[in-house]
């Protein structure tokens, strides 16, 4: 079901954390989670191929019902083609961008990182974000989409264990720039963040944009008060748009009490 639901939608499960965060804090909102998993990753097709297929996935959720809000919880979808669906949509749209600002709030001095997909790293929007607010400071973007690939496809099997050696070269390549700030800018990152933090240690803030995007959903939404403890969960529905042919994102939606509904019509 989408019609009423706060719908998130990424290429995959990257976007889940910023539902899990609404599901804590408001359960009594009906969600509803689309993976486009006939386009994952969404990362490495060009901004061309991006906008037109995030725009579709849209313009799909929409002939389906009509959502409260929908999040698009991917950065590189929304570096892309928020304009675009924002246009089309009959509801409001939360995009998730890479959080420079508070990065650059945190730590007033020192290099800022950036990890986060190809398309997001080489992103015009990424370029103004940090002429607008990091500037006067040197930031250090790695691109690491086979980060991507190893939560999307191995870390229910493998855990932070088995993703370590897959996230630990880029973050080496940072490390060695002595970052003061990391901007986890993908939201498929966020499922390891525990080894990321491990490998940058102590003195290396990370930043993502969980916060930011929740206190705003809430805030459109008129919904900021947080529900009192025992509050009952209201329904929750994960969909995919292509039959993955495994039980992959069945486990995912059970894992953030959602009900696996298929394959969107």
């Amino acid at each position: 079901m989408i019609d009423g639901t706060l719908a998130f939608l990424d290429s995959g499960i990257g976007g889940l954390p910023y539902l899990e965060w609404i599901a804590r804090r408001r359960p009594d909102l009906p969600l509803s989670y689309i993976a486009d998993s006939a386009h994952f990753p969404y990362g490495e097709l060009d901004p061309a191929e991006l906008k037109a297929v995030a725009v579709e996935t849209a313009r799909r959720i929409f002939r389906h019902g009509t959502p409260r809000l929908l999040t698009v919880a991917c950065n590189t979808a929304s570096v892309a083609a928020l304009t675009e669906i924002r246009a089309e949509a009959p509801c409001p749209v939360v995009g998730t961008v890479p959080a420079v600002k508070p990065a650059a709030s945190h730590s007033p001095s020192g290099a800022i990182g950036v990890i986060a997909t190809k398309g997001t790293v080489h992103s015009p929007y990424l370029d103004r974000l940090v002429d607008a607010f990091a500037g006067d400071r040197r930031v250090i973007r790695v691109a690491a989409g086979d980060i991507v690939r190893f939560v999307e496809e191995r870390w229910l099997d493998e855990g932070d264990t088995g993703a370590v050696p897959v996230v630990k070269p880029a973050l080496d390549r940072l490390k060695e720039h002595g970052v003061a700030s990391l901007v986890v800018g993908c939201t498929h990152f966020l499922h390891v963040m525990e080894p990321i933090r491990a490998i940058m240690g102590p003195g290396t803030m990370l930043v993502d944009s969980r916060d930011g995007v929740g206190r705003r959903i809430l805030s459109l939404l008129g919904e900021d008060a947080e529900c009192p403890p025992g509050t009952p969960a209201a329904p929750g529905w994960f969909y995919t748009t292509e039959d993955s042919g495994n039980d992959r994102y069945n486990r995912f939606a059970a894992l953030h009490g959602l009900e696996f509904a298929g394959v969107l019509p």
